[in-house]
């Protein structure tokens, strides 16, 4: 073999391997609406920290809920720590709210102004109080709440934390307006 033919070899392999690997590279993509390993979409993870941030809104003395990033604790508290039957009633109480707020309001949640989004989550609560545990809306404040009193916004901004503490103390009388112990 001289060197034109190693030349001519090694373009031929360099070409197959070029237009074969845009097949390869395709198929082998992930998919850019989920989350890896996860069980909401993005669009629902963002949906669900817009429900958070309005039952949990940034205040003068802390941040909102999609200021700690609860979208992604709690798809990943979603993802991990609970059943399956959990999780579909979740997706499917996010798919029958998003259609519910563009019955009712004409758009998505996240355009509402944040009067509007807690007159619907009033009116949700209200139809879970009903319904009981089955309703999906329960499990989702319950998420929101674990995810931003774990996150490090929540445990040192909303609540009084103390890294080394000193002696403990059983019962301490709180005054009015005074957070909890994080």
């Amino acid at each position: 073999m001289n060197r034109r033919e190693a030349v001519k070899a090694a373009t031929a392999l360099l070409g197959g391997v070029l237009v074969t690997s845009n097949g390869f590279l395709i198929a082998c993509a992930r998919d850019s609406t989920r989350s890896a390993g996860k069980v909401l979409t993005l669009d629902d993870q963002s949906l669900i920290e817009d429900i958070a941030d309005t039952l949990l809104p940034t205040t003068p003395s802390s941040p909102g809920a999609k200021a700690a990033g609860a979208g992604a604790a709690i798809n990943l508290l979603l993802s991990d720590c609970y059943e399956p039957d959990a999780q579909e009633r979740v997706v499917g109480g996010l798919k029958e709210f998003r259609k519910m707020c563009r019955q009712r309001c004409g758009d998505s949640f996240a355009s509402l102004p944040q009067k509007e989004r807690e007159q619907v989550l009033r009116e949700v609560d209200a139809e879970a109080q009903k319904a009981g545990p089955t309703h999906y809306f329960g499990l989702v404040r319950e998420l929101s709440l674990r995810a931003y009193f774990s996150s490090e916004i929540g445990m040192t901004k909303a609540l009084r934390y103390v890294m080394v503490p000193g002696k403990w103390v059983g019962c301490v009388p709180l005054k009015p307006g005074q957070p909890a112990w994080g």
